[in-house]
């Protein structure tokens, strides 16, 4: 018995169509959010800007706060996947060389956009309980792998024992507070600069 056909519209599948429908919106989402801000930002503005239809917008989200969660998840999922990449790729190298690699390849994919930044760094603090809830989680991944890492050098007997996680929150409160000084800064100083500063800062935290 031959299975039922796919009906396709202009060649896609209705999937495909829902699949591109959504990415539109998510795109629509990171220039919106990232530029104007979340607050600023109707569904109206959303729809406009990925030439959707309320309807249609109501098909994929439930409101903005779920499309801000989902751009966000989008950040986190980009720059798990980074550090996690370069913590891999060192995994025998000694540990400043880790540290050096696993903050370079944070801070390149946070800071390599402006909008991914923002949204990290302002539109999602404190926008609502979810919100709030999906960025301490994403904060505790990350203070996750400076744990490992540092126990790995333990281990090893490159450092002594310490705090790390205590170590991680006061690293990554830096972070935020610089990332956000560095946005606003005019001239903006070269990014570079300031990975380097905040590279310099993970290492003598952990290995001091």
């Amino acid at each position: 018995m031959r299975e039922p056909s796919v009906r396709r519209y202009s060649g896609r599948s209705v999937e495909e169509w829902k699949a591109a429908r959504r990415e539109r919106l998510l795109a629509a989402a990171l220039e919106l959010f990232g530029t104007d801000g979340y607050p600023a930002t109707s569904v109206e503005r959303l729809c406009t800007q990925a030439k959707v239809s309320t309807r249609h917008f109501y098909h994929e989200f439930q409101n903005k706060e779920a499309v801000l969660l989902a751009v966000h998840a989008q950040v986190i999922e980009l720059a798990v996947r980074s550090t996690g990449d370069a913590l891999r790729r060192t995994a025998d190298r000694p540990v400043r060389e880790r540290i050096t690699a696993a903050v370079d390849s944070y801070l390149r994919t946070i800071m390599a956009d402006l909008r991914r930044a923002r949204i990290s760094f302002v539109e999602v603090v404190g926008t609502s309980p979810a919100v709030e809830e999906q960025r301490i989680a994403f904060r505790e991944l990350l203070i996750g792998n400076v744990r490992d890492l540092g126990d790995t050098a333990v281990e090893r007997g490159e450092i002594k024992r310490k705090d790390f996680r205590f170590l991680a929150l006061a690293f990554f409160g830096a972070v935020n507070t610089v990332v956000y000084d560095w946005m606003l800064a005019e001239p903006r100083p070269p990014e570079q600069k300031v990975q380097k500063s905040l590279r310099d800062l993970a290492v003598q935290l952990i290995t001091a």
